[in-house]
């Protein structure tokens, strides 16, 4: 026995048989060197004890050894050593140690056709193959256009020396045999194109070597769940209380020790009966002992491999990361909502509408119409023709209606939406069509779900032994400008801000969403459209630029409110030129899906400047001649930064992102045209990086940062959302010398526009 190896029969025995938490590293180094001492260091001379054969002797001797450790450690300690054969690899996620660990011994890259396709990294474990890979160049002519049109699906798996094919399982492959350290990637289609659109067959060959000294394999305890009774009622029926305890919601079953705090493995499951669901009311929320909120993100590599909780109409596993320095233990884990329950599954509503012979995209209608459902009254307030082939139906109830089901007889949607708001008894719903529906059509009302009392479960945690290796104050890193704790002490805006200006995308009092332009010190509230998005401020703060819901982009003018269109764009992520006659934006073009386009303000010398497609665009050079914009790599979180010079037409690479979200990275270069901001991987923090791709920083670590705005004298504006969507605070920070201050609560929404004087 000269390998720490246990197999996983043994560790689920002993798991079994005593299951409970793991023994300092030093014990479990001796208790291996005593087993290998007793195994392999036996007399020559087979000596036999009362007819037991030596190999069983061993056995005892092996579990003997185990079970007086047990005994003097403690049982829960031993458990838990055994149990770390389950590690955590940062970037990749929960693995199987119970076999040496491996990697790719290096990059492979193949291009055919100008789709380049990287294998830039692999991990094998004893129970998976996590390979990770980036395609760059697919044209988005490759992808269907529309929703009755179906791309590839066909995975791609691994193929061993002797022809075993390993196949896809959860976000890996299984596992390459101990001994076999080659075998070729097979992608026998780009997932999601159209047949013969893009090169097919491709065949990696991949080198596996032994993992380097300094791999981080994190350790994971697993904590058997605490029993705890929670006394639960059935919404609005206070009258019938259910007087049984039942188990907590919330559960955490592992506990991952990062190198500055922890990741909180666990489910939730909500109680709810049959034909109920359940609505959480904002985000996770973890407090300490002192009732300090503890900021954290999540880690989409745990999150990836959570399997949801059998049983139940919601359940979720969930993952949270933080920073551990300075907490006071236990901390508690909270989830509130609200159960939502039919009521009265049979009941149905019918009433019809006529669109007329022939409805535009925008077309409105005000019904102001009742309509009785299970004993409730819907107040059809509109229905709004959009542009994707459908209709808009917005309702006034009371305030126990969630929402209800609708659909228009005779037609089947191919797509649709919706959402309510409760506060101000608005539920929306939205269908789309192949083809707009037209004439008299019938409505069908349904499902009416209602809403039952806010309730909120919680659960606490200790580490299992505190940590000594975290400063109680830890030196900030350089570059950092903010974080949690430093926001509660950030001061609010001097009165040396008052002219400048915010535009904010925000939910207006009428309840619908749209663009109001403030004071930095919430005074002159101006609300520039009631329903427009991706607005953007002019440089001297005099115009703002917005994408109608007529498909258009619009420019108003704010001093005089007349409204300009320019003419054939339709897009977002609009960007004014530094001298503010031209604005740049993502648009659609003939054979690409969100590309950058470029148009003179007075809606003169529209032109594409880019045949790529998915693009981001980051911002204007300081003196208009140059245009950076993102690419982002399909598959991974990597984004290639492409600078675009309009004095000869051509565009060059700079950079790749590597550590930016995939979700919404929202970079923005600042006005001297020096650095580039953008979102990280865990969609909350910003990191600032020089334009060549140098000097990467953390800016403003884990604290839901989303709206990001540079001002002309190089101020940057961050809103930080809060657990309701619909609230946000704003900061201005200084990012070379870390100035910050926060403006007023009256500007709450997403910041699109900054302007400081």
């Amino acid at each position: 026995m000269n390998e720490k190896n246990i197999t996983p029969q043994f560790e689920e025995e002993i798991r079994q048989a005593f299951f409970i938490p793991p023994v300092r590293s030093e014990f479990v180094n001796q208790l291996y060197s005593d087993l290998n001492h007793h195994v392999d260091n036996k007399p020559n001379q087979t000596i036999r004890f009362g007819g037991i054969r030596p190999t069983r002797l061993a056995i005892i001797t092996i579990f003997s050894l185990v079970f007086i450790s047990i005994l003097i450690i403690s049982p829960q300690r031993v458990v838990e050593a055994l149990r770390s054969l389950i590690g955590y690899i940062p970037g990749v996620g929960l693995v199987d140690q119970n076999a040496p660990i491996r990697v790719l011994a290096e990059p492979v890259t193949i291009t055919r056709d100008e789709i380049s396709i990287t294998v830039v990294s692999a991990i094998l474990t004893g129970d998976q193959t996590f390979i990770e890979y980036r395609i760059f160049g697919v044209p988005a002519s490759a992808y269907p256009n529309n929703e009755s049109q179906a791309g590839c699906t066909t995975t791609e798996y691994l193929l061993l020396p002797d022809a075993t094919r390993l196949d896809r399982v959860q976000n890996g492959f299984k596992p390459v045999p101990q001994g076999i350290n080659s075998a070729d990637l097979v992608l026998p289609c780009i997932f999601n194109t159209l047949p013969g659109t893009t090169p097919e067959n491709w065949e990696f060959p991949l080198l596996f070597t032994a993992a380097p000294p300094d791999l981080t394999v994190m350790p994971v305890t697993e904590i058997s769940p605490t029993p705890q009774a929670f006394n639960t009622q059935h919404p609005l029926e206070e009258s019938n209380p259910t007087s049984a305890p039942t188990a907590n919601p919330v559960t955490i079953s592992k506990e991952i020790k990062t190198e500055d705090g922890y990741i909180l493995v666990g489910q939730f499951q909500p109680h709810t009966a049959s034909g109920e669901s359940f609505q959480l009311n904002g985000a996770m929320h973890i407090t300490d002992v002192s009732g300090k909120t503890v900021s954290y993100s999540y880690p989409q590599d745990v999150n990836e491999a959570l399997s949801p909780v059998d049983g139940g109409n919601f359940n979720f596993g969930w993952a949270a990361q933080f920073d551990a320095a300075g907490l006071a233990y236990p901390l508690t884990v909270q989830f509130s909502g609200t159960p939502l329950f039919p009521a009265d599954p049979e009941s149905i509503a019918i009433f019809t509408f006529d669109a007329g012979p022939n409805p535009q995209p925008g077309q409105k209608w005000t019904p102001n119409q009742d309509i009785q459902l299970a004993g409730h009254t819907l107040k059809l307030i509109s229905i709004v023709s959009d542009s994707r082939e459908g209709y808009s139906f917005q309702f006034k109830v009371d305030p126990n209606v969630s929402h209800a089901d609708l659909q228009i007889m005779d037609y089947m949607p191919v797509g649709g939406g919706g959402g309510s708001d409760p506060d101000n008894g608005i539920f929306t719903t939205s269908l789309s069509y192949a083809q707009l529906p037209a004439g008299e059509l019938t409505i069908v009302l349904s499902n009416l779900i209602l809403i039952g009392d806010p309730v909120t479960y919680q659960q606490e945690w200790s580490p299992a032994s505190p940590r000594t290796d975290l400063p109680a104050d830890p030196t900030p890193q350089p570059g950092l400008c903010l974080t949690a704790d430093a926001l509660l002490n950030v001061q609010p805006a001097p009165e040396m801000f008052i002219n400048g200006k915010a535009l904010i995308y925000e939910k207006l009092d009428t309840g619908t969403w749209g663009l109001a332009v403030y004071n930095l010190d919430g005074s002159q509230k101006q609300i520039v459209v009631p329903n427009g998005n991706w607005g953007s401020l002019s440089p001297d703060g005099s115009q703002v630029a917005y994408s109608s819901t007529d498909n258009s982009i619009h420019i108003v003018n704010l001093a005089t409110q007349t409204e300009f269109i320019l003419p054939g764009t339709g897009g977002f992520n609009l960007h004014w030129s530094p001298d503010g006659n031209q604005i740049a934006y993502i648009g659609m073009g003939s054979n690409t899906i969100n590309s950058v386009f470029v148009i003179n303000t007075d809606g003169s010398d529209l032109r594409q400047i880019s045949d790529m497609s998915y693009e981001s665009i980051v911002g204007w050079g300081p003196d208009g001649n140059q245009l950076l914009y993102t690419v982002p790599y399909m598959g991974g979180s990597a984004w290639k930064v492409f600078v675009y010079d309009f004095l000869n037409g051509t565009s060059t690479e700079l950079f790749t992102i590597e550590n930016g979200t995939s979700k919404f990275l929202n970079p923005k270069l600042s006005s001297d045209g020096n650095w580039i901001v953008y979102r990280g991987q865990d969609n909350s923090s910003l990191y600032r990086v020089r334009k060549d791709g140098s000097d990467m920083d953390l800016l403003v670590d884990n604290i839901n940062a989303v709206g990001v705005e540079w001002s002309q004298s190089g101020w940057l504006g961050v809103s930080l959302q809060k657990a309701n969507p619909e609230e946000s605070t704003i900061v201005i920070i200084k990012p070379d010398d870390c100035t910050a201050y926060v403006l007023p609560p009256a500007l709450h929404g997403q910041l699109e526009g900054l302007f400081v004087p």
